[in-house]
């Protein structure tokens, strides 16, 4: 499936400025509130596993100061945002945002400042607070304006009329949706032709995200690049007789109803293999983590099958991240290690060189050698008996199993 493009929360803005503003300290509460929900780091992780036309997206915003202010722009609260993609070095984004008062007082206006050309500010949050100035004159003009209104415990706007204008993707408007809340933010960016067709943006919904206390973005990548359906129907179709038909349906888990754990990410595995006669299912947790040296690691584990209900997938994502901690108290052995290849753009290791114990079909040890791209899963398993011969698994190659 194609990723929705990146969304352009920050840019994308209306053109409609209220011309009155209330005045005075009492009505700057909800600007401070909106200012102060922003703060601190957001990402889109769990709906990018959950969903593969999602990228995992990470916005981040701090407080700044902007000295050499016009007198007309020197209300309101200023921060400085970075928008990347969560896996990528540097951000494809970097604004600076003015938040000020609107018509009521739980009305708020953002407008946002683009950086001039050749000045760098996708540091700036990682300078000490007292060193985060800008200068006006390193930004370019105020850009057009979103409204938001504080509807109990969140903020509700987005762009007004018909948008903002744009010419990316084939579009001549672009509309945003936004709502924001202490911990979590939705941004709906879509662009429009001129005969109001969809040119770019999700067509489903929002991208959400979640405000995390820190990140482990490629962890987060690992599992998403396992969500979803998949199954070997190709290379079955092209050598039945070497290969059985399995079907797995992956979906990401977590315990407890937490926030957003990024040092580990679980997804729940419904594997169902059509042999002669019957078929075989099987229920599994992987779970994606880092090891004391920070290499990537996957374990597979079994669980108390009544600590999990029927259908754990077709279930809400909050509903699938409360479940018990007791479904982690069965812990296999076998781990495999993976490194992530930059040219290929897939994860690849195994089970260690002497492989893992196994007493399968009079086996002593399983290896496997593994590869995973986005929708793209290719194990090798193969058991080996104590004399080192092959007892189970294949013989002709790997699995390749595809995203449905």
């Amino acid at each position: 499936m194609q990723r929705y493009l990146i969304p352009l929360f920050g840019l994308i803005l209306s053109s409609e400025i209220a011309s009155a503003r209330p005045t005075g300290e009492e009505n700057t509460a909800a600007t401070k509130l909106f200012a102060q929900m922003l703060l601190g780091t957001f990402d889109s992780s769990s709906q990018s596993i959950d969903d593969s036309e999602y990228l995992d997206v990470t916005v981040h915003h701090c407080s700044v100061q902007v000295s050499g202010l016009p007198e007309e722009l020197r209300e309101g609260e200023f921060l400085a945002l970075r928008q990347s993609v969560s896996t990528a070095a540097n951000p494809y984004r970097v604004r600076v945002l003015r938040v000020f008062q609107g018509e009521s007082d739980s009305n708020v206006r953002v407008s946002s400042f683009a950086p001039q050309q050749g000045v760098n500010l996708a540091q700036l949050c990682s300078l000490p607070e007292s060193d985060r100035t800008v200068d006006f004159s390193q930004l370019t003009g105020e850009k057009c304006t979103t409204s938001a209104t504080l509807i109990g415990a969140e903020f509700v706007g987005g762009t007004t009329g018909e948008g903002c204008p744009s010419n990316r993707a084939g579009s001549v408007r672009m509309t945003s949706e936004l709502t924001l809340s202490s911990n979590k933010m939705t941004t709906w960016d879509r662009g429009w032709t001129a005969d109001g067709k969809l040119a770019w943006g999700p067509e489903k919904g929002p991208y959400q995200f979640e405000k995390v206390q820190a990140q482990d973005p490629r962890i987060a990548q690992f599992a998403a690049f396992f969500s979803g359906r998949f199954s070997n129907a190709e290379q079955v179709e092209k050598d039945p007789k070497n290969f059985t038909p399995v079907e797995y349906r992956f979906c990401q888990i977590d315990v407890g109803g937490a926030p957003v754990r990024p040092d580990i990410r679980l997804m729940f595995a419904e594997q169902r293999v059509s042999v002669p006669g019957r078929v075989i299912e099987r229920r599994r947790i992987y779970e994606f983590f880092r090891d004391e040296n920070s290499a990537l690691r996957v374990r597979t584990n079994p669980f108390n099958e009544s600590d999990i209900p029927a259908g754990v997938c077709d279930l809400s994502l909050a509903e699938r991240r409360s479940l018990p901690a007791s479904i982690l108290n069965e812990r296999d052995t076998c781990v495999l290690t993976f490194d992530w290849n930059e040219g290929s753009e897939s994860f690849e290791g195994g089970t260690p060189a002497e492989g893992c114990p196994s007493q399968f079909q009079g086996a002593v040890k399983l290896t496997i050698e593994e590869v995973i791209k986005d929708g793209l899963i290719q194990p090798w398993e193969r058991w080996f008996n104590a004399a080192g011969e092959q007892v189970a698994g294949s013989k002709a190659g790997p699995y390749i199993y595809k995203r449905k």
